[in-house]
Parts: C-alpha cells; sequence; structure tokens
C-alpha cells in the first residue's frame, strides 16, 4: 500500500466510526424506552401519582376467613336471648418476613339475616364501626374484626356468612376477597384450638371457657420454644398446659426436622392439624 492508500483509508475509518456510534446510541436510546414502559408499568410515577399493586405483593389474610370458605365453622353458646358476639383477625400479612407494603381498605359484609353488625378494633382497645376499615402499610397489623348477632335474631340454619374485599387504598391492581361461614349452636365447648403455620416455626393457639389444665402432644420435627411461659418446663413431645377460665394462649414450636403430611397436635387426645 502507496502512501496515498494509507491516506485514503485514514479518512474512511471516521466515518465507520461515525456509523457505529449512531448505532449504538439508537439501541441504547430504543432500550431505555422498553425500561421506561416496564417501570411506568409496575412502579409508582411521581407526576401521575399512580402504581400498579400486583398479587405477590399483596397481603391479605385471616385465622378464620379465606379465599374459599370450604367448611362451616362451628361457635357454640349461642343464646337468642342476648346479643351473640364472635370475632376474627384481619392481617396485612403472611408472616413474619412478607406484609403489605401499602395501605388496604376493606369492607365487610354478612349474610344469614338482617341487622347483624361489624365493628373492628383497633390498637389502643378503641373500636369502630364504619362501611369500611383501613390497614396501614410498611407495618405488621392484626386487627379484631367482631361480628354481632343481635338479640332475637336467628339467621336462616343458624348460620351467618362474612365476606371481607380489599383493594389498595392508593394506586390500582389487585383486589382480594375472604370469607367464611359460621354456625352458631346453643350447646357449649369448652376447648378451642388452631394452628398457624409461618415459614420457621408453627403457633398452637387454645381458648378455653373453663378454667383446666390440657394436655399437649407434637410432633417430634417440632421443639417447644422454652422462652413461652406456657412451655418452659416442655421436653420431648408432650407436656402439660394449665389456663384460667375464659383465658386463651399462644404455644410456639420450631421446625427443627421434616414434617410428614398426618402429623398433627393433639389436645386433649384431640386432633388438630397442620396444615
Amino acid at each position: 500500500m502507496d502512501h496515498r492508500e494509507r491516506k485514503r483509508s485514514r479518512r474512511r475509518r471516521p466515518r465507520r466510526a461515525a456509523y457505529i456510534m449512531g448505532i449504538s446510541i439508537c439501541f441504547l436510546a430504543a432500550a431505555a424506552g422498553v425500561g421506561t414502559v416496564t417501570f411506568a408499568k409496575y412502579l409508582s410515577g411521581t407526576e401521575s401519582g399512580w402504581f400498579q399493586i400486583l398479587p405477590e405483593n399483596f397481603y391479605f389474610t385471616s385465622d378464620l376467613l379465606k379465599p374459599r370458605a370450604e367448611e362451616v365453622i362451628e361457635l357454640y353458646n349461642w343464646n337468642q336471648e342476648e346479643d351473640y358476639v364472635f370475632f376474627m383477625d384481619i392481617r396485612n400479612w403472611k408472616d413474619d418476613l412478607r406484609f403489605n407494603q401499602n395501605r388496604i381498605v376493606y369492607s365487610v359484609e354478612t349474610a344469614g339475616a338482617d341487622g347483624i353488625a361489624h365493628s373492628v378494633v383497633l390498637p389502643g382497645n378503641v373500636t369502630q364501626s364504619q362501611e369500611s376499615y383501613e390497614l396501614p402499610g410498611n407495618l405488621i397489623t392484626t386487627q379484631k374484626l367482631v361480628i354481632t348477632v343481635p338479640r332475637g335474631v336467628t339467621p336462616v340454619g343458624n348460620q351467618v356468612k362474612v365476606t371481607v374485599k380489599a383493594k389498595p387504598k392508593d394506586g390500582i391492581g389487585y383486589t382480594k376477597s375472604l370469607t367464611g361461614t359460621f354456625k352458631l349452636n346453643e350447646g357449649t365447648e369448652t376447648m378451642k384450638s388452631e394452628v398457624e403455620v409461618h415459614k420457621a416455626y408453627i403457633d398452637l393457639l387454645i381458648g378455653v371457657d373453663k378454667g383446666q389444665t390440657l394436655h399437649i402432644t407434637w410432633p417430634s420435627s417440632l421443639t417447644p420454644d422454652n422462652t413461652n411461659k406456657w412451655l418452659k418446663e416442655a421436653v420431648g413431645t408432650a407436656g402439660d398446659v394449665t389456663l384460667e377460665e375464659k383465658s386463651s394462649c399462644r404455644l410456639r414450636f420450631f421446625i427443627t426436622g421434616d414434617l410428614g403430611a398426618g402429623d398433627t397436635f393433639t389436645v386433649n387426645g384431640k386432633p388438630v392439624t397442620i396444615s
């Protein structure tokens, strides 16, 4: 290559470099555009003031109400001569690590008879009775929903259906409904128990109408929390808990092994399913 050819070659290079740079700039602009569309769909916009709530980030749960009311919950000590009250937890969390980041507004519907009332007990023992209620964001919160069947009211089939419908207070997106059917019985039951399953532990909740000592057994894959005042002396897979009249307790067991499909607690010989 002579001197003139090398000179022409050097002149061509800037054009090629400019062409490649132009493609790169167009590619980056297109990528930025895609990113803008994606983020606008799922995140908040400071100018538009809205954001999208996705199902996996929307936690609205209860101890008794479920997405599908698959079974009737039996309630006892119903007396038509006085107001009958029962309650359930309403939560903005699934476990200790998963809770709602945004505020939730929920409404309550009851079916079975006219005149059935609802209210919510807030922290500080403050009671509200209104068309809708609110759960805060960025804070694990449990509210007590209270259902009151007035004196003299007999629901159809002695059953009350409770449905709560929740949606984000701000923004748009996912909504959720929970429901439960409760049967009112005039007979008495002196003990009630249920299980809450968490990621690393399981809580056994027990409530009694009459003071009594309960004999409890649990699977060998669970280890009792000895910092719990009712389980300080608990070892192995069985123990006794004494409760006073009209009281309750929460017993915590750490998951330290593999739980089998048939593993259960028993309370005074009555199985309590882990699910």
